[in-house]
């Protein structure tokens, strides 16, 4: 009996992070739509034989503007069983503005991605998004997916289901980076079916895994492998905010450093609280000035040291490396134990933060790109690929830069992730892709 592999649809498909999960699975991407044009030139190279547009809309939309009809959507969009949709973040992430359906330019794409659904009525979606999708902001935006899926007769649950690699074991397709997501899995019932209260995949998608466990040296490469290492090297100016930051937590005598902020501009004996203050800020600015009084002959000193090449004072420092968050308790809970040539750093604009070498911050553009204490340098973007678990060449031959490679990354799906919840979706809705024929594996509608 001839087989063929299951067709999947891979819409806001960025660099192919789905196309890479369900390939392995055995499937075959029949279209893929993206916008960024610099993701086209990734996903193109990559899948040179996949048909790539680059607007949903001419999908879903006349030229004048008006809804196609379900016809010819039917028409224009290939039969496929599974449709994965990554639709775009930004209406919904804590970054943005939080304006979800009402950013009229992308909040909305979700309905063009129901249009196709409408039309096509595929076996199977998998959707990704921003964890903050599914919070309190934007519990309506979340209920009009769900009921939208479940008014099409697709099983689904209403409890978020927040996946990231680091809380999944190797051999489960985990990855030591930080990377919540919340995927919503959805499957047509072969026949009458209750509607699933909890999600498919438990968000411990390892049952005893602990993220502790990881070793982020891992998963790099040897500095002499490394074309352009200097690239990835720190500037005099971060190794300067390193080297004062370094000799601060060496100074402080208590075996417990701070669990909140530390901020130099709030090192005062009386906190300088104007009126209308938030009460997170105050918090702040009270437990820093009691801080500071508690240690006030080592910061003093410190404070009148000058670091670098520079000469600089730490309060001529940029403002955000004036602040400074410790997250290294588990790994260096005593002060003879402290070193940050031992740890994972962090340049945010909320500050220097470092944490254990264990799992990795979220890969995020090239500002906030982790660095690597022991290396003192940037993970890479074919190490950052790595995490993802794609190619480690992807972006080679491609002619993409560095930032946009970190960019790409940084929104882009991990493959391990899906895999494991797309497994789980597949078994659920008794896909049977092997045992079907061929003429009867096309996608329902």
């Amino acid at each position: 009996m001839a087989t063929r592999p299951f067709r999947f649809l891979d819409l806001f498909a960025g660099v192919g992070g789905f196309h890479h999960a369900l390939e392995t699975e055995g499937g075959q991407c029949v279209l893929a739509v993206e916008r960024d044009e610099e993701c086209q030139q990734v996903y193109r190279h990559t899948f040179p034989h996949t048909p790539l547009v680059s607007d949903i809309r001419s999908l879903t939309v006349t030229d004048a503007g008006s809804d196609l009809s379900g016809s010819e959507v039917n028409a224009l969009v290939p039969d496929h069983d599974v449709l994965c949709a990554g639709f775009p973040c930004q209406p919904f992430s804590k970054s943005g503005h939080q304006e979800g359906v009402r950013d009229r330019s992308r909040g909305t794409l979700f309905y063009d991605v129901m249009t196709i659904v409408m039309a096509k009525k595929p076996s199977y979606i998998m959707l990704e998004n921003v964890r903050n999708l599914a919070g309190p902001r934007h519990q309506d935006t979340w209920n009009d997916i769900i009921d939208s899926l479940r008014h099409e007769g697709y099983l689904v649950s209403r409890t978020p289901l927040v996946l990231s690699p680091h809380r999944m074991a190797p051999q489960d397709g985990g990855a030591p980076q930080v990377r919540d997501r919340v995927f919503i899995l959805a499957y047509l019932p072969h026949g009458p079916q209750s509607m699933p209260t909890k999600p498919l995949v438990p968000p411990e998608a390892s049952s005893g895994w602990n993220p502790d466990d990881w070793r982020i040296d891992d998963f790099l490469d040897d500095d002499s492998d490394i074309e352009n290492l200097g690239n990835y090297r720190l500037s005099d100016a971060e190794s300067m905010w390193i080297e004062a930051w370094q000799a601060f937590v060496e100074r402080i005598e208590a075996d417990n450093l701070p669990g909140f902020p530390i901020w130099v501009d709030a090192f005062r004996a009386r906190p300088n609280i104007p009126d209308g203050t938030p009460a997170w800020k105050t918090d702040f600015l009270m437990k820093n000035a009691e801080f500071y009084r508690e240690h006030r002959i080592v910061i003093d000193s410190w404070l009148g040291e000058r670091w670098g090449t520079h000469n600089l004072l730490v309060q001529e420092f940029p403002k955000s490396r004036r602040k400074f968050e410790w997250q290294a308790r588990k790994v260096q809970p005593t002060r003879s134990e402290r070193d940050l040539a031992k740890l994972v750093l962090q340049f945010r604009p909320s500050g220097i933060r470092v944490k254990p070498a264990t799992y990795l911050p979220a890969l995020v553009a090239i500002t906030q790109t982790s660095i690597i204490g022991s290396r003192m340098r940037r993970i890479t973007p074919r190490e950052a690929t790595r995490l993802q678990g794609m190619p480690d060449d992807m972006f080679a031959g491609t002619g993409v830069s560095d930032s946009a490679a970190y960019k790409q990354l940084g929104n882009a799906v991990n493959v391990g992730v899906v895999r494991a919840a797309a497994k789980t979706l597949f078994d659920a809705g008794e896909a049977t892709w092997l045992s079907r024929p061929a003429d009867a594996l096309l996608a329902t509608g």
